[in-house]
């Protein structure tokens, strides 16, 4: 089955996400708030997408655990308005969620039929998120993800980003222990498109081969940058009391038994760096 990308409608288009989306209709939050219906209801119907990818939502961990109603609200509200829309104007949906919707407590790799249960308001929302768009439609498609990276010196602001922006230090402190999933944006893309291609539906675990520990990523970020910086590993909860939200969540690693195979995460991580961040801030003149 061939899929016009041209049909495709993305939400959050402006995002760390979304700026991978190069087809079809992109809007940011300007141009298509999703917590309100009539106006979702208004750009849906002047384009007619027949997929509609679903990238709005709020990202930040840390504002989510300390704002709760803000997540539930631009998750739960903002995912209806999107699914129903989507139903009524027969579009496939595809929404984006978490490893969060688990507890953490899997010693291996979580799998598409591995039962959620999440522990934290960020986990709970994407969860109920899940729950809403499988409800409209059957012929909807979940992708969950972990540890997202991309955006560049301008948008990204997550993990990857802090790790690049503090190697004129001459020692980094990373949580060590927790597994996860690292996934390229750009990657996670193309994956999407790819199984959109095929038609199918359900849930999908889309992530990058490996699954490090967040140690091991600054470490490979320090060699791919040449820097001289020592990664020191930390217990959680010390850093927590530091950093609030930044403590371990249990295991976040994902893979996949769809068939869903993306390249390693070190290839992926090494293209972002020396694509979108080049010569480090700390090595320019």
């Amino acid at each position: 089955m061939s899929v016009s990308l041209e049909k495709v409608l993305t939400t959050g288009a402006g995002g760390m996400l979304g700026r991978y989306v190069d087809f079809g209709i992109c809007t940011t939050r300007k141009d298509m708030d999703v917590e309100n219906l009539s106006i979702v209801r208004e750009v849906c119907m002047q384009h007619m997408p027949t997929t509609i990818f679903h990238f709005a939502a709020a990202a930040n961990f840390v504002a989510r655990k300390e704002s709760p109603e803000d997540s539930f609200k631009r998750d739960a509200l903002g995912t209806y308005n999107v699914a129903l829309v989507a139903r009524e104007i027969g579009a496939k949906m595809v929404y984006v969620s978490t490893s969060a919707v688990f507890d953490g407590l899997k010693k291996t790799p979580y799998l598409e039929d591995d039962m959620p249960s999440p522990l934290t308001p960020y986990g709970h929302s994407k969860y109920l998120g899940e729950l809403l768009v499988s409800s409209m439609s059957p012929k909807n498609i979940i992708a969950r993800t972990c540890w997202m990276f991309g955006g560049g010196r301008t948008v990204d602001h997550k993990f990857v980003a802090n790790i690049v922006r503090q190697l004129d230090k001459p020692q980094i402190q990373v949580i060590g222990g927790t597994r996860g999933s690292p996934t390229y944006n750009k990657d996670f893309i193309m994956a999407l498109v790819e199984i959109l291609q095929t038609d199918a539906t359900g849930v999908f675990h889309v992530a990058n081969t490996g699954n490090p520990t967040r140690v091991d990523i600054a470490r490979e970020i320090v060699r791919v940058m040449g820097a001289k910086t020592e990664v020191v590993e930390v217990d959680a909860a010390a850093l927590e009391m530091q950093y609030p939200g930044a403590g371990s969540r249990g295991n976040e690693s994902m893979e996949s038994n769809r068939n869903i195979v993306l390249r390693p995460w070190q290839e992926a991580l090494q293209e972002y760096l020396l694509e979108e961040w080049g010569v480090p801030p700390t090595q320019k003149e």
